[in-house]
């Protein structure tokens, strides 16, 4: 007698309803690791931790293993969010020193844990980037307020105002101290541009309140930014883009001189002097890899990680023998590894990580290329599902943000939900994406919402000649630009998709500059000019003037309390739809939220919804 299989077992061997074995529950209770910084005497580290909508700093005893969250009443914010944050050591060891979510202001508390204090009796605007000085008696950082972002300095005990240095108002960053205390070196670049056409490097003397180019950037269209000063004062790192790629160089402090120190083809980045002042150690970004080697000043290099990984947040201990930095990989959550350079071995050292998580049938990413209709060579991340079913899988194209940011083998639970559940997902690096050289992200300028969209077609045109996937179930899916992306996809090229999804993207480049914060308002300017010479192309390149070509459903969702991104941005897109006739959308603002999702409960509502959405527009569908 013949054996009928039920309708449920059924859906259950075709791709996309495939039983999972990772579920939304376990992605939201994953705790996210930030860049550590080690104890004077290298017993402990202390690193933040985000978890539930909240950031806490760990400290974590390297002899016992034992970590104890020393922030409570004032917990800590925008670490795992904010470049150049704040999370330091006082020399002593005995005080902590890091940015507040409660109220964007720099606090210090214990390093054994207890009450903390602000640190200076300024009232506005957001601190970060904040450091001791070499005594521990000051402590530089960068203040925002509005427009403005300056560089001040103020007395350790709490009980002074902070004292503005730079006499500009250009954009200051990233302040480091020259050993002795006198001087102060920090970036800076136009608070007309964005960071990437000219940024400079400076020193000031806190003595007499002058200061001093460096590095001159102004006008050369490259980034020269992290600079770090030698243990000994008499050398300064920092990466420049001079010769096209993001390398390490070396400026001497009493010549001026200027020399490579290890020229490459690739980007690297974080350069952090070994104490001993014999060599650096710097990310190397290549191949969608971001591993880590050292270089000593005679040339001898060391290759420290170099495997499928994301490594990040270098930082060298006291004593110069260890090397402590992030590491992840698409199926391997962020933690803390500490090198030793003696051993040549390293030692995990956080487990961040849930039950069942490593068992639940992660797949690795492939390194895949393509060829753009106008013969550039695109680079992207294939997932495939782990039993391939060839011309059935349901695509996922994933749109980074930035728009100049990149898909690298880093840890995303999002992907590996779908790819669990039988979907196909792609990651192109779209013209203008980093890691690929300035002229490589260059060609996004004029471009962006054309030439780049055109990229990420190439990425289905790839796969569907590969025979992987069904080209009748391609969705868009992305945030922040790549949210952008997905509209815009929808729009143009209305025939391709068979849904979208798009988080905290935008709409409206016409209206977005008044509604954004700085930096991105200044972001549109150097891709497409300034708006009033060039209103015409804003508008031909929002989304908002393509929802009447839309055919594909499309789940908007966005950040209520989104700075970057205002749901405003969400809201434009629901009304051009309504007025062209639309009425297969979704709409959600999530309260409380920002440029993504922190909370679990929203974590999990985002996957139950999108699974939710899928499965009626696309999987149900043919």
């Amino acid at each position: 007698m013949a054996e009928y299989k039920t309708l449920s077992e059924l859906e259950r061997e075709n791709p996309g309803y495939w039983e999972p074995t990772l579920t939304s529950g376990m992605l939201s209770q994953l705790k996210n690791i930030g860049t550590p910084v080690w104890s004077p005497d290298g017993h402990t580290l202390f690193y933040p931790q985000d978890y539930n909508g909240r950031t806490d700093i760990i400290r974590l005893d390297l002899e016992t293993g034992v970590s104890i969250q020393l922030t409570s009443d004032v917990e800590a914010g925008g670490l795992l969010r904010i470049s150049q944050s704040a999370l330091d050591v006082s020399p002593d060891g005995a005080i902590l020193l890091y940015m507040s979510g409660k109220d964007g202001k720099l606090w210090c508390i214990p390093v054994r844990g207890g009450v903390a204090k602000r640190l200076t009796l300024q009232g506005e605007g957001l601190q970060f980037s904040a450091s001791f000085s070499p005594d521990g008696k000051q402590v530089a950082y960068v203040t925002g307020y509005g427009d403005r972002i300056d560089l001040a300095v103020c007395d350790s005990d709490g009980e002074s105002w902070g004292r503005k240095l730079n006499k500009t108002d250009h954009i200051v960053f990233d302040p480091q101290w020259v050993p002795g205390g006198k001087y102060l070196i920090y970036g800076e670049y136009d608070n007309r541009k964005f960071w990437w056409s000219e940024t400079s490097i400076n020193l000031l003397n806190l003595q007499t309140g002058e200061s001093k180019t460096l590095v001159d950037g102004w006008g050369k269209n490259r980034v020269n930014d992290q600079p770090r000063p030698s243990p000994d004062g008499k050398w300064l790192a920092y990466v420049t883009e001079e010769s096209g790629w993001a390398n390490v160089q070396l400026l001497n402090l009493e010549t001026g001189q200027a020399t490579p120190f290890a020229s490459a083809e690739f980007e690297q980045g974080e350069p952090v002097w070994s104490l001993d002042g014999r060599g650096i150690a710097y990310t190397v970004n290549r191949n969608c890899n971001v591993g880590i080697s050292y270089t000593t000043c005679e040339g001898q290099t060391l290759v420290i990680e170099n495997g499928e990984a994301v490594c990040t947040g270098l930082v060298f201990s006291p004593d110069g023998k260890r090397l402590a930095y992030l590491k992840q990989s698409v199926n391997f959550p962020p933690n803390i590894f500490v090198y030793d350079l003696a051993l040549n071995t390293a030692k995990q050292v956080t487990h961040n990580t849930i039950g069942g998580l490593e068992q639940s049938g992660l797949v690795k990413a492939e390194a895949v290329h393509w060829t753009s209709p106008d013969g550039l060579n695109i680079e992207g991340l294939l997932f495939r599902p782990r039993k391939e079913l060839p011309g059935k899988h349901p695509l996922l194209l994933h749109l980074h943000g930035g728009p100049v940011a990149q898909y690298n083998r880093r840890w995303d639970g999002s992907v590996q939900y779908w790819v669990n559940r039988g979907w196909a997902v792609i990651e192109p690096n779209f013209r203008g994406s980093t890691g690929y050289g300035r002229t490589f992200r260059n060609l996004l300028n004029g471009a962006w919402g054309n030439e780049d969209m055109l990229d990420n077609i190439g990425a289905v045109d790839y796969l569907t000649k590969e025979g992987l996937v069904n080209p009748r179930k391609v969705v868009a899916w992305g945030g922040s630009g790549g949210g952008y992306a997905t509209m815009l996809l929808l729009g143009k090229f209305p025939e391709l998709f068979k849904a979208g999804v798009a988080l905290v993207g935008v709409s409206n480049f016409a209206s977005f500059p008044d509604q954004t914060d700085r930096l991105a308002r200044y972001l549109m300017q150097d891709l497409l000019g300034a708006r009033p010479e060039n209103y015409d192309l804003y508008v031909e390149r929002s989304p908002v003037t393509y929802a009447a070509n839309i055919k594909a459903p499309l789940l908007i969702m966005m950040g209520a309390e989104d700075k970057r991104v205002p749901a405003k941005q969400g809201e434009e897109m629901v009304d051009a739809l309504k007025k062209a006739g639309k009425s297969d959308f979704e709409y959600v603002a999530y309260e409380g939220e920002g440029h993504g999702w922190r909370k679990s409960e929203n974590i999990q509502d985002y996957y139950r919804r999108m699974e939710r959405f899928l499965k009626h527009w696309v999987l149900e569908r043919t």
